[in-house]
């Protein structure tokens, strides 16, 4: 981790252009849309498999939920930064390296959030939005799960209303996707993550990571 530099990163001012994300964020779907929607099928039967598990299928889910939706980041970000991925790239949060910190990121940052909410809402809503990079500073960063929580919030502090606003249309799109007979989903779901990690490697995307060139 290059300390440094992820302090300045931080420091740094920056604006979220809803549409420019959209837009960059479909940009990025495109030519990878093939495995970026294979991918999200897998994750899909992988789900529905262990829920006809009893007990083992839960804990098992429970587990691997954090990691295995990672994959995303690592592939939206090679796609980003001009570097090639294979199919397996997906699977790279799984990888003893990334696996504990991402899912302690997903049962210690999910208990901070419901506790907010327990408290009086608007703190469980503040975190729900600040916490939204914080597996894509674990992975680009190498960052344990609650400096990467810390990291986000910080950063998202920074301009949380606009974080909010695009959050709040990426769901509305996700809901639409549904109603599309269910079959939208297919497609809004990893738009979502390309927009938000588009959004993410702008204005904190750690250019000297190798996070998404390892085996």
């Amino acid at each position: 981790m290059n300390a440094n530099g992820l302090e300045a990163v931080l420091q740094k001012d920056y604006e979220v252009n809803v549409e420019k994300y959209f837009r960059k964020g479909w940009a990025t779907l495109q030519p990878s849309f093939g495995p970026m929607v294979g991918f999200f099928l897998v994750t899909c039967l992988i789900n529905v498999v262990l829920a006809f598990i009893p007990v083992v299928g839960q804990i098992a889910s429970a587990l691997i939920s954090a990691p295995l939706g990672a994959g995303y980041t690592f592939v939206v970000l090679a796609i980003l930064r001009g570097q090639s991925f294979e199919f397996n790239d997906f699977f790279k949060g799984l990888s003893n390296k990334y696996f504990l910190q991402l899912f302690l990121i997903s049962l210690v940052g999910g208990l901070l959030i419901a506790l907010g909410f327990l408290l009086l809402l608007i703190p469980g809503i503040y975190l729900s939005v600040s916490y939204v990079f914080a597996v894509q500073f674990a992975v680009d960063w190498d960052l344990e799960f609650f400096q990467a929580l810390e990291a986000s919030r910080k950063l998202v502090s920074r301009q949380w209303l606009q974080v909010f606003v695009l959050l709040i249309l990426i769901g509305l799109m996700n809901i639409l996707g549904v109603l599309l007979l269910g079959v939208g989903i297919f497609v809004t779901a990893p738009l979502s993550i390309c927009i938000l990690v588009s959004l993410y490697n702008d204005i904190a995307g750690n250019t000297l990571s190798s996070a998404t060139e390892e085996a």
